[in-house]
C-alpha cells in the first residue's frame, strides 16, 4: 500500500490537476515556438534575408497548393447584368485547371480606361451572395474601382453544402468544412493555404483584364478573410495596398491566451506547422513597403487585442527599415463584425488615397 498522501507538498505549486491538462502543454509548446523566432531585425538586408527564407518555406510548410498558369480565354462568363443606374455586374467563373474555378462576382463602374481593382475576401461563412460585401462592393466601385468578391471553399456555391448559408445553419457549414479540411489535410494542403491561393489567383486574374491597371490592385478583407489578406499579401507582391480587417493577434498569443478562456469551434485559421517559419507579425511585416491598413473590433474576443499590439510592434519597426512607418495605420473600432460603418469608411479612404 502507498504511504499517506503529504497534502503540504500535493498543493504546492500548481494545481495538481493542471499536469493533466493538454491544452496547457500544447499552449507551452507554442509558446516555446513562439520565443524562438527571431524578432529583431538590426538592418533591411537582416530582414529582407529572413523574408526570403519565409517566401521560400511558408508554401511548402503548410501546404499552399501549385496552381496550373492563369489562362484568362479560360474565363467563364454566366452572366452580365446592369446594377442601379451606374454599374454593372459580372457573375464569373475564374479558372483554377481543368476539374475547378472559382465562383466570382466582379462589379465595376461604366467608366472607360485601366481602372484601380480590389479583391475582397469574405471572412467565415460569407459568399458572393453577403449583403453587406455587396453593398461595400457597389460603394468602392461607385469610386471608380473594379471590385472582385468570390466563394472561399467550403461556403457560396464550391461545395453542395454552402451556397446561401445562414448562421443558424452552421451545422451544415461545419460539415462542409470537415470535408474540405478532411481532404486537404490527407494531401498536405491546409485551409488557409488553399484560401490564400484562390486570393492569389483573384489577383492575377483582375490583373489580367483590359480594364485593370495592373500595378493599381489591392487587397482587403474580413476576420478570416482578412488572414487571406495578410498571408497572400506577404507572398504576392502583385497586391499594391492591403487591408486587413478583424484579424489581427498572433497565434502565439491566440492560444497562449486566448484558449484560456475562449475555444474556437473552427480550426481552419490554423495553418500546421506555421511557427516553424513565422507568426502572423511577420506576415504584416512581410508586406513592407507597401501601404498597410489594420483595423480590428474590439469586442471580437477571438482576435486577443494583446497579439494585435505584438503585430503593430514587428511591423513598424521593419517598415521604418524602408522609411515607410508613414504607409501604416493601426487601429482598433468598437463595432459589428462586419465591413459596415467605420471600417468601410476607412475602407473605402484607404483606396482613394492609395490606389485612385
Amino acid at each position: 500500500m502507498n504511504a499517506e498522501k503529504d497534502l503540504a507538498s500535493y498543493f504546492t505549486g500548481e494545481p495538481p490537476g493542471q499536469r493533466t491538462n493538454a491544452i496547457r502543454w500544447l499552449q507551452k509548446q507554442v509558446m516555446a515556438k513562439a520565443r524562438a523566432l527571431p524578432r529583431s531585425f538590426a538592418t533591411r538586408a537582416e530582414w529582407e534575408a529572413f523574408k526570403a527564407l519565409l517566401r521560400r518555406d511558408l508554401p511548402g510548410r503548410i501546404g499552399i497548393p501549385s496552381f496550373p498558369p492563369l489562362d484568362p480565354a479560360k474565363t467563364v462568363l454566366r452572366a452580365r447584368v446592369r446594377l442601379g443606374d451606374d454599374l454593372a455586374c459580372e457573375r464569373l467563373d475564374i479558372p483554377v485547371d481543368g476539374d475547378y474555378a472559382i465562383p466570382a462576382f466582379v462589379i465595376r463602374p461604366a467608366a472607360a480606361g485601366r481602372l484601380p481593382a480590389l479583391v475582397w475576401n469574405g471572412g467565415w461563412p460569407q459568399d458572393k451572395w453577403n449583403r453587406n460585401i455587396q453593398l461595400m462592393a457597389a460603394r468602392i466601385a461607385r469610386r471608380g474601382f473594379v471590385v472582385l468578391a468570390f466563394d472561399h471553399a467550403p461556403f457560396g456555391e464550391t461545395t453542395s453544402f454552402g451556397g446561401g448559408i445562414s448562421w443558424g445553419q452552421m451545422d451544415r457549414v461545419r460539415d462542409a468544412m470537415t470535408l474540405v479540411m478532411g481532404m486537404g489535410h490527407v494531401l498536405g494542403i491546409s485551409q488557409l493555404a488553399l484560401r490564400s491561393a484562390e486570393t492569389m489567383r483573384c489577383g492575377a486574374y483582375l490583373r489580367s483584364r483590359p480594364d485593370v491597371d495592373p500595378a493599381r490592385v489591392g487587397l482587403a478583407g474580413l476576420c478570416q478573410g482578412g488572414q487571406d489578406t495578410w498571408l497572400a499579401g506577404a507572398l504576392d507582391d502583385g497586391f499594391a495596398a492591403l487591408a486587413p480587417f478583424c484579424s489581427e493577434s498572433t497565434f502565439a498569443v491566440h492560444f497562449a491566451e486566448m484558449a484560456s478562456y475562449h475555444a474556437n469551434g473552427d480550426s481552419s485559421p490554423f495553418p500546421f506547422g506555421i511557427l516553424d517559419v513565422c507568426d502572423i507579425d511577420h506576415l504584416h511585416a512581410a508586406i513592407a513597403p507597401r501601404p498597410l491598413m489594420v483595423r480590428t473590433n474590439l469586442p471580437d474576443n477571438w482576435w486577443p487585442v494583446s497579439g494585435m499590439d505584438d503585430v503593430e510592434t514587428l511591423t513598424r519597426k521593419v517598415y521604418r527599415l524602408y522609411g515607410a512607418e508613414d504607409r501604416v495605420d493601426f487601429r482598433a473600432e468598437v463595432h459589428e463584425h462586419d465591413i459596415t460603418g467605420p471600417f468601410v469608411d476607412a475602407l473605402e479612404a484607404f483606396l482613394l488615397k492609395h490606389l485612385a
